[in-house]
């Protein structure tokens, strides 16, 4: 079987992207499934998380990321290997009595640069935009999608607004999550995010494979705007004409679900970091995920 592509996005940052994957990913981990997750964001939280930063400094002195990977194939054109990018077996959190099954396609904070770099190389090629967008999808195609093979999931932790990986990631996903903090901020320009990513492309006759599902996060329900905002965002999903779906589960703001961020020590295991979450957050988020995928 072929594992699932998913793309965690927002225009906006801080509104739990981060947390959003590396919770999922753990706990999809936990429930035996093999996992990789791709970091898109030049921020590279992702990778320092599951990482450290002494061996992510590592990976990126010896050129094992994928902003490496990215320079060398298409502003120098030479043919390097994804593969060996990926570092397999860092998980130090512990489930039954093994590491999860977690592995990491680093970023590092030269991404945005390389980014800009090979979209002023291309165009220097004399590529127009729509040339250029059609060379990072067939990259995607050709090298991201083919991972599958390998893993159950693939979760890629986009960058805040539409950098170019980020939006061949968010259209070549099978699913992709928008998060979200129920207030006028964090809310605001989500329809214009959705309408110009689920836009039809009439040379491509492409489409994303299903509506964006919006992963309310962060969520305080003694707050008057929080419950506000989600009225609002429950009555448009539930529209006929609804441009995004709207999941059940809440992800509230939770000191110990910030704390999955935080490096450790000491070896935690599944059970201790996210104690009364799993059943109340991360079972029923896991469970609409592969609903999402089996209703398909």
């Amino acid at each position: 079987m072929v594992g699932k592509l998913i793309a965690v996005a927002n225009m906006k940052g801080g509104v739990g992207k981060t947390t959003t994957v590396i919770m999922l990913a753990e706990a999809l981990a936990a429930g035996g499934a093999r996992v990789l997750v791709v970091d898109l964001d030049p921020q590279a939280s992702v990778s320092v998380c599951l990482a450290g930063e002494a061996l992510l400094g590592e990976l990126i002195a010896k050129g094992r990321t994928l902003e490496a990977y990215l320079a060398l194939k298409l502003i120098l054109r030479e043919k390097p290997q994804l593969q060996p990018r990926i570092r397999s077996g860092l998980s130090i959190t512990t489930h039954r009595g093994a590491p999860l099954a977690l592995s990491l396609l680093p970023a590092g904070p030269h991404l945005r640069l390389v980014e800009r770099e090979i979209l002023y190389t291309l165009s220097a090629r004399e590529l127009s935009m729509k040339e250029i967008d059609a060379k990072l999808r067939r990259l995607f195609a050709t090298d991201f999608q083919p991972l599958a093979r390998a893993y159950d999931y693939i979760l890629f932790d986009c960058a805040p607004g539409l950098s170019p990986m980020t939006e061949v990631a968010i259209r070549g996903a099978d699913l992709v999550l928008v998060t979200s903090i129920p207030d006028y901020l964090s809310t605001y320009g989500l329809d214009a995010f959705v309408q110009t990513l689920w836009a039809w492309d009439e040379e491509e006759a492409l489409r994303s494979r299903r509506p964006p599902h919006i992963l309310v996060t962060r969520f305080q329900r003694q707050i008057r705007q929080h419950k506000q905002i989600l009225a609002r965002l429950e009555a448009e999903s539930e529209a006929s004409d609804a441009g995004f779906r709207l999941l059940a589960t809440r992800v509230p703001q939770a000191a110990s679900l910030a704390e999955a961020l935080v490096p450790h020590t000491v070896p935690p295991t599944f059970v201790g970091k996210y104690g009364p979450y799993i059943a109340t957050v991360l079972s029923p988020l896991v469970d609409e995920v592969k609903g999402i995928f089996h209703a398909a």
